[in-house]
Protein backbone atom coordinates (compact mmCIF):
# COMPACT_ATOMS: atom_id res chain seq x y z
CA UNK A 1 0.00 0.00 0.00
CA UNK A 2 1.00 3.60 -0.61
CA UNK A 3 -0.46 6.78 0.93
CA UNK A 4 -1.45 10.17 -0.47
CA UNK A 5 -1.71 12.71 2.33
CA UNK A 6 -3.61 15.95 1.73
CA UNK A 7 -1.92 18.91 3.41
CA UNK A 8 -4.76 21.43 2.96
CA UNK A 9 -7.23 22.57 5.63
CA UNK A 10 -9.95 20.13 6.66
CA UNK A 11 -12.63 22.33 5.06
CA UNK A 12 -10.87 22.30 1.69
CA UNK A 13 -10.11 18.60 2.00
CA UNK A 14 -13.84 17.93 2.38
CA UNK A 15 -14.46 19.75 -0.92
CA UNK A 16 -11.78 17.88 -2.87
CA UNK A 17 -12.23 15.07 -5.34
CA UNK A 18 -9.12 12.91 -5.02
CA UNK A 19 -10.29 10.10 -7.31
CA UNK A 20 -8.05 11.09 -10.24
CA UNK A 21 -4.83 11.33 -8.23
CA UNK A 22 -5.70 8.13 -6.34
CA UNK A 23 -6.29 6.32 -9.64
CA UNK A 24 -3.05 7.63 -11.16
CA UNK A 25 -0.96 6.69 -8.12
CA UNK A 26 -2.47 3.20 -8.07
CA UNK A 27 -1.73 2.80 -11.77
CA UNK A 28 1.84 4.04 -11.42
CA UNK A 29 2.57 2.02 -8.27
CA UNK A 30 0.63 -1.15 -9.06
CA UNK A 31 -0.72 -1.06 -5.51
CA UNK A 32 -3.59 0.36 -3.47
CA UNK A 33 -3.47 4.03 -2.46
CA UNK A 34 -4.90 5.22 0.85
CA UNK A 35 -5.95 8.90 0.78
CA UNK A 36 -5.99 10.69 4.12
CA UNK A 37 -5.87 14.17 5.64
CA UNK A 38 -2.76 15.20 7.55
CA UNK A 39 -4.83 15.54 10.74
CA UNK A 40 -5.68 11.83 10.51
CA UNK A 41 -2.04 10.80 10.63
CA UNK A 42 -1.04 8.93 13.78
CA UNK A 43 1.93 6.71 14.34
CA UNK A 44 -0.40 3.78 15.04
CA UNK A 45 -2.31 4.26 11.78
CA UNK A 46 0.87 4.51 9.75
CA UNK A 47 2.33 1.42 11.38
CA UNK A 48 -0.94 -0.49 10.80
CA UNK A 49 -1.14 0.56 7.14
CA UNK A 50 2.60 -0.05 6.64
CA UNK A 51 2.88 2.02 3.44
CA UNK A 52 6.02 1.57 1.37
CA UNK A 53 5.71 5.06 -0.14
CA UNK A 54 3.97 8.31 0.82
CA UNK A 55 3.12 11.35 -1.30
CA UNK A 56 2.25 14.71 0.29
CA UNK A 57 -0.08 17.04 -1.60
CA UNK A 58 0.20 20.71 -2.33
CA UNK A 59 -2.25 23.33 -1.14
CA UNK A 60 -3.06 27.00 -1.54
CA UNK A 61 -3.53 27.97 2.12
CA UNK A 62 -0.44 29.46 3.82
CA UNK A 63 0.87 26.94 6.35
CA UNK A 64 0.94 29.52 9.14
CA UNK A 65 -2.85 29.94 8.81
CA UNK A 66 -3.65 26.49 10.25
CA UNK A 67 -2.06 23.76 12.35
CA UNK A 68 -0.14 21.84 9.69
CA UNK A 69 3.24 22.56 11.27
CA UNK A 70 2.08 21.80 14.82
CA UNK A 71 1.11 18.14 14.34
CA UNK A 72 3.75 16.15 16.19
CA UNK A 73 2.86 12.77 14.69
CA UNK A 74 2.81 14.20 11.17
CA UNK A 75 6.20 15.80 11.82
CA UNK A 76 7.46 12.40 13.07
CA UNK A 77 6.22 10.77 9.87
CA UNK A 78 8.18 13.10 7.62
CA UNK A 79 11.33 13.61 9.65
CA UNK A 80 11.83 10.35 11.53
CA UNK A 81 9.81 7.42 10.16
CA UNK A 82 12.25 6.54 7.37
CA UNK A 83 9.42 5.71 4.94
CA UNK A 84 10.21 6.87 1.37
CA UNK A 85 8.28 10.09 0.77
CA UNK A 86 7.85 12.91 -1.74
CA UNK A 87 6.17 16.29 -1.34
CA UNK A 88 4.53 18.11 -4.23
CA UNK A 89 4.45 21.95 -4.28
CA UNK A 90 3.13 22.85 -0.80
CA UNK A 91 4.21 19.40 0.39
CA UNK A 92 7.72 20.20 -0.84
CA UNK A 93 7.64 23.48 1.09
CA UNK A 94 6.32 21.67 4.17
CA UNK A 95 9.29 19.31 4.17
CA UNK A 96 11.66 22.27 3.98
CA UNK A 97 9.91 24.05 6.86
CA UNK A 98 10.07 20.96 9.07
CA UNK A 99 13.82 20.85 8.45
CA UNK A 100 14.22 24.51 9.38
CA UNK A 101 14.26 26.28 6.01
CA UNK A 102 12.31 29.50 5.33
CA UNK A 103 9.46 29.70 2.81
CA UNK A 104 8.07 32.93 1.34
CA UNK A 105 6.52 34.50 -1.73
CA UNK A 106 8.77 34.72 -4.78
CA UNK A 107 8.36 38.44 -5.49
CA UNK A 108 5.92 41.15 -6.47
CA UNK A 109 5.09 41.69 -10.13
CA UNK A 110 7.16 44.30 -11.92
CA UNK A 111 5.66 47.29 -13.81
CA UNK A 112 3.68 46.01 -16.78
CA UNK A 113 4.42 42.36 -15.95
CA UNK A 114 1.50 40.06 -16.69
CA UNK A 115 -0.24 38.25 -13.84
CA UNK A 116 -0.52 34.64 -15.00
CA UNK A 117 -3.29 33.90 -12.50
CA UNK A 118 -4.94 37.21 -11.51
CA UNK A 119 -7.67 35.48 -9.53
CA UNK A 120 -5.15 34.10 -7.04
CA UNK A 121 -3.29 36.58 -4.82
CA UNK A 122 -3.13 39.37 -7.43
CA UNK A 123 0.04 41.40 -7.63
CA UNK A 124 2.42 38.57 -6.83
CA UNK A 125 4.58 36.75 -9.36
CA UNK A 126 3.53 33.14 -9.87
CA UNK A 127 4.70 30.20 -11.89
CA UNK A 128 1.43 28.96 -13.36
CA UNK A 129 0.90 26.49 -16.18
CA UNK A 130 3.50 24.27 -17.86
CA UNK A 131 7.05 25.51 -17.29
CA UNK A 132 10.57 24.30 -18.18
CA UNK A 133 12.69 23.16 -15.25
CA UNK A 134 16.42 22.42 -15.51
CA UNK A 135 17.87 19.30 -13.91
CA UNK A 136 21.03 20.43 -12.10
CA UNK A 137 22.17 17.17 -10.48
CA UNK A 138 21.94 13.52 -11.47
CA UNK A 139 19.47 11.44 -9.51
CA UNK A 140 17.39 8.32 -10.24
CA UNK A 141 14.30 10.53 -9.82
CA UNK A 142 15.00 11.86 -13.33
CA UNK A 143 15.74 8.58 -15.08
CA UNK A 144 14.31 8.59 -18.60
CA UNK A 145 13.61 12.35 -18.82
CA UNK A 146 15.70 15.05 -20.48
CA UNK A 147 16.53 18.51 -19.20
CA UNK A 148 14.68 20.79 -19.28
CA UNK A 149 11.63 18.86 -18.12
CA UNK A 150 8.20 20.34 -18.84
CA UNK A 151 5.97 20.17 -15.77
CA UNK A 152 2.94 21.86 -14.25
CA UNK A 153 3.52 24.74 -11.85
CA UNK A 154 0.98 26.46 -9.60
CA UNK A 155 2.63 28.49 -6.85
CA UNK A 156 3.45 31.94 -5.54
CA UNK A 157 5.78 30.84 -2.74
CA UNK A 158 9.13 29.08 -2.74
CA UNK A 159 11.76 27.65 -0.43
CA UNK A 160 14.19 30.50 0.19
CA UNK A 161 17.14 28.40 1.35
CA UNK A 162 17.97 24.75 0.85
CA UNK A 163 17.40 22.92 4.16
CA UNK A 164 20.44 21.47 5.90
CA UNK A 165 21.06 17.90 4.81
CA UNK A 166 19.39 18.27 1.40
CA UNK A 167 20.83 18.30 -2.12
CA UNK A 168 19.49 20.52 -4.92
CA UNK A 169 18.24 18.57 -7.94
CA UNK A 170 16.40 21.02 -10.21
CA UNK A 171 15.87 24.76 -10.75
CA UNK A 172 13.94 27.16 -12.96
CA UNK A 173 14.76 30.71 -14.01
CA UNK A 174 12.49 32.18 -11.33
CA UNK A 175 12.61 29.51 -8.59
CA UNK A 176 15.94 27.99 -7.59
CA UNK A 177 14.71 25.09 -5.43
CA UNK A 178 12.45 23.18 -7.81
CA UNK A 179 13.48 19.73 -6.59
CA UNK A 180 15.55 18.42 -3.70
CA UNK A 181 16.46 15.18 -1.96
CA UNK A 182 17.68 14.46 1.55
CA UNK A 183 21.26 13.23 1.64
CA UNK A 184 20.54 10.22 3.87
CA UNK A 185 16.75 9.81 4.10
CA UNK A 186 14.52 8.63 1.21
CA UNK A 187 12.85 12.05 1.15
CA UNK A 188 12.17 14.12 -1.98
CA UNK A 189 10.41 17.38 -2.71
CA UNK A 190 9.31 19.01 -5.97
CA UNK A 191 8.02 22.57 -6.26
CA UNK A 192 6.28 21.53 -9.48
CA UNK A 193 3.35 19.11 -9.72
CA UNK A 194 4.58 15.84 -11.29
CA UNK A 195 1.38 14.15 -10.11
CA UNK A 196 -0.76 16.27 -12.46
CA UNK A 197 -2.25 14.37 -15.38
CA UNK A 198 -1.04 16.14 -18.55
CA UNK A 199 -1.63 14.23 -21.78
CA UNK A 200 1.02 16.00 -23.85
CA UNK A 201 3.62 16.44 -21.08
CA UNK A 202 4.62 13.01 -19.74
CA UNK A 203 7.67 14.08 -17.71
CA UNK A 204 5.69 14.53 -14.49
CA UNK A 205 4.23 11.05 -14.32
CA UNK A 206 7.60 9.56 -15.32
CA UNK A 207 9.14 11.33 -12.31
CA UNK A 208 6.41 9.99 -9.99
CA UNK A 209 6.94 6.50 -11.40
CA UNK A 210 10.68 6.86 -10.76
CA UNK A 211 10.04 7.88 -7.15
CA UNK A 212 7.77 4.89 -6.65
CA UNK A 213 10.41 2.58 -8.13
CA UNK A 214 13.04 4.10 -5.81
CA UNK A 215 10.70 3.62 -2.84
CA UNK A 216 9.86 0.04 -3.79
CA UNK A 217 13.54 -0.86 -4.16
CA UNK A 218 14.26 0.78 -0.82
CA UNK A 219 11.62 -1.37 0.85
Amino acid sequence: MICYIVTETWAKYCEMDCHAIKHDLERLSGDLCLVMHFSQVTRERIEDASPWAICHSGGGTPHEDYDLLQRDEYTWLITQSGIPQIGFCGGHQLIAELFGAPVGTMRELGPGEADLNPGYVPGLFKEFGVWPVEIVAEDPLFEGVSSPILVRESHRSEIKQLPDGFRLLASSADCRIQAMVHETLPLYGTQFHPESRLEHYPDGHRIVANFLRIAHERG
